[in-house]
C-alpha cells in the first residue's frame, strides 16, 4: 500500500512539476523565435497561461513589440493585463506607450509609479524625461521645468545631460524668459561642444542675439495624439510651393568632428528612406562634417518629412544651401 502511495504522490509531483514549467519552456522558445513567429507564440502563451508568470512577461514582451511597431493602442492593452509585481518594467513601458498615444496624464502617472517602486536609475532617468515631455506636450512649461530641475539635482542623471540643459532651456524659452534660456543653451554649448543638443543650442542663442524669431523648438519625443487641436500654419512649412531660387531646402540632422561618424549617421538616414548629404563648416575654428536630409521640393514633402524624422527621434531644424 506505501509502495502505491508514493508512486502515487511521486506521479502527482512530477505532473505539478511539468505543468510549473511548461510556461517557462514555451516562452523561452517564443523568445528564440524570429519576427510573426515570435509574436504568434507570445500571443498563445499570453492567453493559455495568463496568470502564470512567463504568460505576464509574455505579455511585457508583446507591449514592447507593439510599442516599436507604434501601435500604441495595442501596446497599453497589453501592458495593462499585467498584474503581477514581480514584472515590475510595465509601467515603464506603459509611460512610453501613453507619451506616444498622446495620453499625457496616464503617461505622467505611470512614470511615477515607476520611479517611486524602481531601482533602475537609467530607467528613472528617463521617466523624468517622459514627466518633463508629457508637461511640454500640454505646454505646462512650468511643471516641466519643475521636473528636469528635480532630475538635474537627483542622483538619477547620468546619460542624457545634454538633453536635460536644452530642455531645461527650452521651457525657459516657452516661458518668456529669455536670459534664463540663454544661460541654460550656453552652459549645454560649453560643457558639451560636440553632442547635437550643443548644435541646436549654439543657433537658438544666434537667433536670440541676432533678433530674430525663433522657430518652434524640436521636441525629443514626438506626440501622437489621435485628436489633435487645430494648428496654426506653420511659416516654415507654406502649403505652396517653395521658392528658393538657387538656394535648396534641406534638414540638418546631425553635426560632426569625424567624417566617419557623419558617414555612418547619413547611412541610418538613409535607411529612412531620405536622400541626404554631408558638407563641411568651420565652427569655433573646428572643423564639423554636417549631415542634411534632403532636398526638399515642396512644403508638404518637408512637413512629411519632418514628421517621420520625429518618430524616429531624430531632432532636425531647417537649414538652404
Amino acid at each position: 500500500m506505501r509502495k502505491y502511495l508514493f508512486l502515487l504522490l511521486t506521479m502527482i509531483i512530477f505532473v505539478v512539476l511539468n505543468a510549473e514549467s511548461r510556461p517557462q519552456i514555451l516562452f523561452e522558445k517564443a523568445m528564440s523565435a524570429q519576427n510573426e513567429e515570435m509574436i504568434s507564440k507570445l500571443k498563445q502563451l499570453s492567453v493559455n497561461y495568463s496568470d502564470s508568470l512567463y504568460g505576464q512577461k509574455a505579455m511585457l514582451e508583446l507591449g514592447k513589440i507593439y510599442l516599436l511597431q507604434r501601435d500604441y493602442s495595442k501596446a497599453i492593452s497589453e501592458l495593462k493585463k499585467i498584474y503581477l509585481s514581480q514584472i515590475s518594467e510595465k509601467e515603464f513601458w506603459l509611460a512610453k506607450a501613453y507619451l506616444h498615444a498622446g495620453e499625457n496624464r496616464n503617461a505622467i502617472v505611470s512614470a511615477q509609479n515607476f520611479i517611486s517602486d524602481s531601482d533602475d536609475f537609467s530607467k528613472i532617468e528617463e521617466c523624468f524625461f517622459i514627466i518633463g515631455e508629457a508637461y511640454i506636450q500640454d505646454s505646462l512649461y512650468a511643471k516641466a521645468l519643475n521636473t528636469l530641475e528635480t532630475l538635474r539635482t537627483s542622483k538619477y542623471i547620468e546619460n542624457n545631460i545634454p538633453l536635460l540643459h536644452y530642455k531645461i532651456g527650452f521651457c525657459y524659452e516657452n516661458m518668456g524668459k529669455t536670459t534664463a534660456a540663454i544661460r541654460s543653451y550656453e552652459k549645454l554649448a560649453k560643457e558639451f561642444p560636440y553632442t547635437e543638443y550643443s548644435y541646436l543650442a549654439q543657433d537658438r542663442i544666434y537667433n536670440f542675439r541676432k533678433g530674430n524669431e525663433i522657430s518652434e523648438p524640436v521636441q525629443t519625443t514626438p506626440k501622437f495624439a489621435e485628436n489633435k487641436p487645430k494648428q496654426k500654419k506653420d511659416k516654415y512649412f507654406p502649403e505652396t510651393k517653395i521658392s528658393l531660387g538657387e538656394y535648396k531646402t534641406y534638414l540638418q540632422v546631425g553635426a560632426f568632428s569625424s567624417k566617419a561618424n557623419a558617414e555612418k549617421f547619413m547611412k541610418k538616414i538613409n535607411k529612412l528612406g531620405f536622400e541626404a548629404i554631408i558638407f563641411s563648416k568651420m565652427k569655433n575654428g573646428k572643423k564639423l562634417f554636417i549631415v542634411a536630409a534632403g532636398p526638399f521640393a515642396d512644403g508638404k514633402q518637408l512637413k512629411n518629412a519632418t514628421e517621420k524624422l520625429r518618430q524616429n527621434r531624430i531632432n532636425f531644424f531647417v537649414i538652404k544651401r
